[in-house]
C-alpha cells in the first residue's frame, strides 16, 4: 500500500511539474506555435480521453484555453489531440516564414522549435524564369508553395523531435520522454495535424483559429471518432501488449513508421474496437510544386543538444567526433537512424 501511495505521489508531482513547465515556457498567449503537454495513450493516471464534442475550439498560441486529451478512431486509432494541434500550428507558423522569404527572393533562412535548441537552416534556388514572372504570378505561386513548404518543414522537425526523445533529449530537463518516443500514436498524429493545419490555411471563408477547429472536426468524424469510453476501453485493451503499468506507462510497442518505405504513414488500429475497420494511411507532405516549379531547396539542421553525439555516431561509424559536421541532412540520414532505432527496439 505505501509503494502505491508512493508512486501516485510521484505521478502527481510529475504532472504538476510538466503542467508548470508547459506554462513557464509558453503562458497563455504567444505571436508563436506554444508548447502544449500532450498525453500517452494509455489508460494511465493523467490521461484525458475526448470525443468528437470534447475537443473544442482551437487557439493558436492559446493553449491554456484549449482542450487536449486521447480520441479513438476506427480509421486512425488513438490521435494524440495536443500533438496534431501542434503540429498544424507550425504549419502556419513556417507557411508564413516561407511566404515572406519567398516573396522578398532571400536565398536563405532558418528557424528552430520552441522547446528544442536545433537550429533549422533553408537554402532556396529560384527557377532560371522568376525573374520574367508577373507580381500576380508570383504571388499565386508563393501562396501554394508556402503551405507546402511549411507543411514539409513541420513534418521534418516534428520527426527529428522523436528521433532526439528516443536518444534521451527532455524539454524540460527532470521530465523523461524517450517512452513517449515513436508511441504508436505520435507520429500519425503529427502527420494528422499537418493535414489539419494545410486544410485550415487553404480555408479563406474562416479565421484560422475557426478553420482548424471545423477542420478537426470533419476530419476526425471521416475517421470515425468514437466516445470517450471507447477511446479509454481501447487503451486498457491493450494494456499487458502495447505498454504496461497502471500509473506510469512503460511502452512495449513502437510505432516506427514514418513514410520512408511507401509515402504514407499507417496507424496502428486496437483489434476488435470498430467491426471491420481497416487503417487509413496518410501521405507525408513532400515538395511537389516545388519541384515542378523549379526551385531547389535543401534543408539542413544543426543539432545542440547534447544527444547529437548519439546520433552522429550513427550517421559517421568510426568518424572522431572532432570530424562531426556541424549540420547533416535529416532526408538524407533518417533511414540510417531510423535503422538504428529499430535493431534497438529489437533487442529490447
Amino acid at each position: 500500500m505505501g509503494y502505491y501511495i508512493f508512486k501516485t505521489a510521484l505521478k502527481l508531482i510529475i504532472l504538476t511539474a510538466v503542467f508548470t513547465g508547459t506554462i513557464f515556457l509558453n503562458g497563455c498567449a504567444t505571436r508563436r506555435p506554444g508548447v502544449r503537454m500532450g498525453s500517452y495513450a494509455t489508460a494511465t493516471l493523467g490521461t484525458h480521453f475526448l470525443d468528437a464534442d470534447s475537443v473544442g475550439k482551437h487557439h493558436f498560441g492559446n493553449s491554456c484555453f484549449e482542450r487536449n486529451g486521447i480520441v479513438y478512431t476506427c480509421k486512425g486509432g488513438h490521435i494524440d489531440i495536443a500533438h496534431a494541434r501542434i503540429a498544424a500550428d507550425n504549419v502556419r507558423y513556417l507557411q508564413d516564414k516561407a511566404k515572406r522569404n519567398l516573396l522578398r527572393e532571400n536565398r536563405e533562412f532558418e528557424f528552430k522549435l520552441k522547446v528544442e535548441p536545433s537550429t533549422y537552416y533553408v537554402t532556396l534556388e529560384y527557377p532560371p524564369n522568376w525573374e520574367n514572372l508577373s507580381k500576380k504570378e508570383k504571388s499565386r505561386m508563393v501562396d501554394e508553395l508556402s503551405i507546402e513548404i511549411g507543411s514539409y518543414l513541420t513534418y521534418v522537425m516534428t520527426t527529428w523531435h522523436e528521433v532526439l526523445t528516443w536518444f534521451g533529449f527532455k524539454c524540460m530537463a527532470f521530465i523523461p520522454e524517450q517512452p513517449s518516443a515513436f508511441s504508436w500514436e505520435d507520429v500519425y498524429s503529427n502527420v494528422f495535424g499537418i493535414r489539419i493545419g494545410a486544410l485550415a490555411l487553404k480555408d479563406k471563408k474562416h479565421s484560422y483559429n475557426q478553420a482548424v477547429t471545423i477542420a478537426f472536426d470533419k476530419e476526425l468524424h471521416k475517421l470515425g471518432i468514437q466516445s470517450k469510453e471507447t477511446a479509454r476501453k481501447a487503451s486498457e485493451k491493450m494494456r499487458g501488449t502495447w505498454y504496461k503499468g497502471a500509473l506510469i506507462a512503460e511502452m512495449k510497442v513502437r510505432n516506427l513508421d514514418i513514410g520512408i518505405d511507401d509515402g504514407f504513414v499507417t496507424p496502428m488500429l486496437v483489434p476488435g474496437v470498430c467491426r471491420d475497420a481497416s487503417p487509413e494511411p496518410l501521405p507525408v507532405p513532400k515538395l511537389y510544386y516545388l519541384y515542378t516549379y523549379g526551385f531547389k531547396m535543401v534543408l539542413e539542421i544543426e543539432p545542440r543538444e547534447l544527444e547529437r553525439k548519439k546520433v552522429f555516431r550513427i550517421i559517421y561509424p568510426g568518424v572522431s567526433p572532432n570530424g562531426y559536421p556541424k549540420k547533416i541532412e535529416l532526408e538524407k540520414h533518417l533511414p540510417v537512424i531510423m535503422n538504428y532505432i529499430k535493431r534497438e527496439i529489437e533487442k529490447k
